[in-house]
Order: structure tokens, then C-alpha cells, then sequence
């Protein structure tokens, strides 16, 4: 495990604020505040994007699929986090070409993020793709799970009816599937459904990103990573479309044990599993 995911495990960042989006936004469904909603909605106003791209869920069941939003109305229609590992970056570099695309904003998980990093910093030559990505958005993630196993396991030995389920809210403590009743697992209980590549992840909130974003506590935590992150924050707070607050060192602590958590996880799994 590299030296520095240890010594910086929220990686390099400018400042970690609270996010939220102001009624100019009004997203209709928002995982914690719509601070990412609304900060996108600024970006494609003024035309700092041509599309940003995310995931949104089915209209029946929890299945996700990608969806390039173009417009403001688009953004707020796919506003709220997925659980769900989707064929992110195959889809992505499909419609990118497809609707010639020119200015991209990428919504995804650290690992996705992180390879689209590598594409930006090393192109390959018959592609440009990663010129096309101007801004990069990493959730914070302890890891996605095996989604027809989870399902079918708490169908089998909780009796839960998969068909009515919602939402689902993960944290290192529990699972919970929330419809016309809640179910909460203890994590321990599912980690077996946990994808392969997320139990040797070290990275808990996108080192490779421009912002980093999150729920904690019920509102968006935003570590920005650049001064021109920082720059476009303020230019989009100026505007109306966010307002912001420094981030508490209690918040800031809480952050940084779940990231050292996900290091010792992928410390412990790595030697097991290669």
C-alpha cells in the first residue's frame, strides 16, 4: 500500500465545505442537500459543460443505467446517489463520441474516476476521450455490492419483498433496504456480496478527483482538490445556485476514519486475494 494514502488519506485537497443547493436549484430528489445537483446545473448554465454524465435509477426496481444529462431540467431528473456498479466507462466513451461531446462533467465512484484520470493524463492516441472530461466528480464509496446476489439473499433469509425496496443506504456499520418496511443488515453480514476490486480499493473518496463529494449526516460534504474547483465553488455560490460552510473538524475526523477503515480493508485483502 503506497506510503501516502496513510499519511493523507483524503488525499491532496484546498478546503471541505457543506454543500447544499439553494431554491434556485430546487432538485426534486437529492441524496443530501443537492449540493452536486446544483453545482452541475451551474456548469451547464453557463455553458461551462455540454453534459454531465451519471447514473439514474430504472423506473421499476433498482437496476441503474447511464445517462448523459444535457440540460438543467435532465440534471435534477437524475439527482441522488446509486449504490450499483454499472459498465461506467464503456458507455461514457460510447456516448461521448456518439453525441460529440465536447465538455464533459463525470459523476462517478473513486474507481471510475480514477481511470478516467489515467485516461486524461495518459490519452491514447487514437482516442480523446479524456480531453473531453473537463471536470470530475468522485462519491465517496466504501464499496458496491453483487447486485442479483444482495437481493436475492435478503429475499431468501430476511423475506423481504426485492420488488417494493426504494432506497438503499450503505455505511461500515450496516446495510439498509428501505420500502414499505426497513431492513437493516449489519455490513459483516453482506461483505461476502462485496465486489472483488472493492475490498482491495484504499480509496474511499476519489483522491483522483477535482471534488469529492458525500453524505455525511444528512448533508453534502465537498472536498475540493484544485484552486480552480475552489474558483468555480465560489463563482457558482455567487450566483445563487449554492451556499456553502466551512466543514467541522468533527465532520473532517469522521471522514478520515472511514477512509483509514477502507486502507486497512484493502491492506488486509490485497495479499489474500492477489
Amino acid at each position: 500500500m503506497p506510503e501516502w494514502y496513510q499519511e493523507k488519506p483524503l488525499g491532496e485537497y484546498e478546503n471541505i465545505y457543506v454543500v447544499a443547493a439553494t431554491e434556485k436549484v430546487q432538485p426534486k430528489r437529492t441524496a443530501a442537500g443537492g449540493g452536486i445537483t446544483a453545482l452541475l446545473c451551474y456548469l451547464i448554465d453557463n455553458n461551462m459543460i455540454d453534459g454531465a454524465a451519471t447514473s439514474a435509477r430504472d423506473v421499476e426496481g433498482l437496476g441503474g443505467r447511464i445517462v448523459v444529462a444535457r440540460t438543467r431540467e435532465e440534471i435534477i431528473r437524475t439527482a441522488g446517489n446509486e449504490w450499483q456498479v454499472l459498465p461506467f466507462t464503456n458507455k461514457l466513451m460510447e456516448t461521448i463520441e456518439n453525441e460529440d461531446l465536447k465538455k464533459v462533467a463525470v459523476v462517478g465512484l473513486p474507481c471510475q474516476i480514477h481511470f478516467i484520470r489515467q485516461m486524461k493524463t495518459f490519452p491514447l492516441v487514437e482516442s480523446n476521450f479524456g480531453n473531453r472530461v473537463q471536470f470530475l466528480i468522485s462519491l465517496f464509496c466504501y464499496g458496491t455490492f453483487a447486485h442479483e446476489s444482495i437481493l436475492n439473499y435478503i429475499k431468501e433469509k430476511h423475506g423481504m419483498d426485492i420488488s417494493s425496496i426504494k432506497e438503499i443506504k450503505v455505511s461500515q456499520k450496516s446495510v439498509k433496504f428501505m420500502g414499505e418496511k426497513t431492513l437493516e443488515i449489519p455490513f459483516g453480514e453482506l461483505s461476502k456480496y462485496i465486489h472483488m476490486g472493492c475490498l482491495m480499493c484504499p480509496d474511499y473518496t476519489g483522491a483522483f478527483s477535482d471534488i469529492s463529494a458525500g453524505n455525511i449526516g444528512g448533508k453534502t460534504i465537498m472536498i475540493v482538490r484544485n484552486k480552480i474547483s475552489e474558483e468555480i465553488l465560489r463563482e457558482a455560490e455567487g450566483s445563487g445556485y449554492i451556499s456553502t460552510s466551512k466543514c467541522d473538524e468533527e465532520t473532517i475526523k469522521k471522514i478520515e476514519e472511514r477512509a483509514v477503515e477502507k486502507i486497512k480493508r484493502a491492506s488486509e485483502y490485497i495479499p489474500r486475494l492477489l
